[in-house]
């Protein structure tokens, strides 16, 4: 995962945020691709990041479906909580997008 520890100080969380928050309202699926991951983990670091998101109460979604051999969120959403938590990321640290 390109930073260990926490998911959800990850930088793949912070993307899913800011993507799913640049869509809000709509629901979106959520994908390794979606995101440029790489490498032999990409699809284990996202399910990683995607549990402990969705645990936290930070997005929602609807299924898990494989596609094309890797997995998909189907009609993900950022919740109330989720766009509270991207907020503060962006506090500590305001790097580009």
């Amino acid at each position: 995962m390109e930073q260990e520890g926490d998911p959800l100080g990850s930088l793949i969380a912070r993307r899913v945020l800011e993507h799913l928050v640049d869509w809000w309202p709509t629901p979106r699926d959520v994908e390794a691709r979606s995101f440029a991951l790489t490498g032999a983990d990409r699809d284990r670091d996202l399910l990683t990041v995607m549990e402990a998101l969705c645990d936290a109460g930070l997005v929602m979604y609807e299924a898990i479906v494989m596609r094309d051999g890797t997995p998909c969120f189907r009609d993900t959403m950022v919740t109330k909580s989720g766009f509270a938590a991207l907020q503060a990321m962006q506090r500590r640290d305001p790097g580009p997008r």
